[in-house]
């Protein structure tokens, strides 16, 4: 009963310091509301909700599709000689006569051909997902954009298997990035499509299109001599996260904004901007990386991305990491002292659908591990309260010269712990020096995260 006497006295006592605005122990401490995660932990997205539906590409991708009808009165069937890929017998639904299939062989649209690209493709992400039916349609398309096809009969008569396939291709490949769409001529007859003719929209020619690949070459030089070829996935893919905050600013206005041109010849883009180069030099260095679109917001259409490191999944938002996209929005909450928020670096799909709504043509897998998510590598991430750990990373980030120490803790129960522990019994006040009588901080609530400045 005298435990219980105690404990009712002390949370009246902290109500009346709180009423009376008194300084516990000299200091008060107040919250500042306006940061970017006050508005997370009040826009909670169900996993349910992520995961379910499909996003239009064309708008995500700003991609046109154009569709043309030719009828025709007479259909003939001709035998073509069979060839065979690693993927079967290489063959097509339309009804083709001699010279549009030979006119497809002479486009490289073979075996031969159709085995490279297989090869090229083969662990990328949306190609390992699709059917295999589908595959021989992927590699087509792929082809085409990579050959600077001619139009030509594609091995399809289905429009929406065609778009899909497509999609796939544009999620895979950041290095297509004179694409924006195509046109397909469909030949009925009795309304029944009997072949469709496929035409790339290339948005520029293709020797202009070769002179930035190799101003994207040279890019690529320079970025990869900042990281050691013996270097570990998590150093790779922290290093191409940090790579392409530091050299991208956000601008809604910026020219070739929806591919990699945009950031490696401009420095500015927006989202797919981003996630696109984020994609490209991670692969780059033999990271599995992918393009992940949705929502975020108020229905604000967004795009980032899927990545393996060490076996594991998780996702990366370099656009959310950057401050010239964060102070656009909100306060610089989370920001270290170069500008990036690591927040949505390497984190699991219960975090990043606090904030993003999932829309993807295929179905993303479930990333739960934390093995190599960001403040977990570097030492920032707590289980429990451990005062001489916090001593050390309070000292860290004063002897590097940073500006706030953030906190990551594994779960609410550890969170309200560490809260109860730093505010509440003002053990704050033992890691860091201020000559003040308040202390501005934040968190958020969802990611389990405190954000406090170094010196105040």
């Amino acid at each position: 009963m005298k435990k219980l006497y105690a404990l009712v006295g002390a949370l009246c006592l902290a109500l009346a310091f709180l009423i009376l605005g008194s300084v516990l122990l000299s200091k008060y401490i107040e919250k500042n509301p306006e940061t970017l995660y006050d508005y997370i932990e009040s826009k909670e997205v169900s996993s349910s909700a992520s995961q379910s539906g499909n996003v239009n590409f064309d708008q995500m991708f700003h991609v046109g599709i154009t569709e043309k009808e030719h009828k025709v009165d007479k259909v003939s069937a001709e035998e073509h000689e069979r060839i065979y890929t690693d993927l079967g017998e290489l063959k097509v639904d339309g009804f083709l006569n001699s010279e549009e299939w030979e006119d497809r062989l002479a486009k490289g649209f073979s075996a031969e051909k159709i085995n490279a690209a297989n090869r090229e493709c083969s662990g990328l992400f949306y190609y390992n997902k699709i059917d295999n039916s589908l595959k021989q349609l992927y590699l087509e398309i792929y082809l085409a954009f990579t050959n600077y096809s001619d139009p030509f009969f594609i091995c399809s008569i289905n429009p929406e298997d065609i778009e899909f396939a497509f999609n796939c291709v544009l999620g895979d490949h950041p290095e297509i990035f004179y694409i924006n769409g195509y046109m397909y001529t469909k030949y009925t007859s009795q309304d029944e499509i009997v072949k469709i003719e496929f035409t790339p929209a290339f948005t520029m020619d293709k020797s202009v299109a070769d002179k930035y690949k190799e101003e994207i070459d040279d890019y690529f030089e320079a970025f990869k001599k900042g990281i050691s070829s013996n270097a570990g996935e998590y150093e790779k893919i922290k290093y191409t996260y940090e790579f392409v905050i530091l050299n991208t600013e956000y601008d809604l206005n910026s020219p070739e904004n929806q591919n990699i041109i945009s950031v490696f010849k401009y420095g500015k883009s927006v989202c797919q901007g981003y996630a696109k180069a984020f994609q490209y030099l991670s692969n780059r260095l033999g990271i599995q990386s992918t393009l992940v679109v949705g929502r975020v917001g108020s229905d604000e259409g967004h795009a980032w991305n899927l990545v393996k490191c060490d076996g594991e999944y998780y996702y990366v938002d370099c656009t959310w990491g950057d401050s010239s996209y964060l102070n656009r929005n909100t306060a610089d909450t989370g920001l270290s002292s170069n500008g990036i928020n690591y927040d949505f670096l390497n984190i699991t799909t219960r975090e990043l659908e606090l904030t993003h709504q999932i829309e993807n043509i295929e179905m993303m897998p479930s990333c739960y591990s934390k093995n190599a998510n960001y403040y977990v590598r570097e030492g920032m991430y707590f289980s429990a309260i451990d005062p001489d750990r916090l001593a050390m990373v309070f000292n860290n980030a004063a002897s590097l010269g940073k500006s706030t120490v953030n906190i990551k803790c594994s779960d609410e129960m550890t969170f309200n712990d560490m809260g109860n522990y730093l505010l509440d019994e003002n053990h704050i006040f033992d890691y860091i020096i201020t000559e003040n009588d308040t202390l501005t901080y934040s968190k958020n609530q969802g990611m389990y995260i405190y954000y406090f400045p170094v010196n105040y």
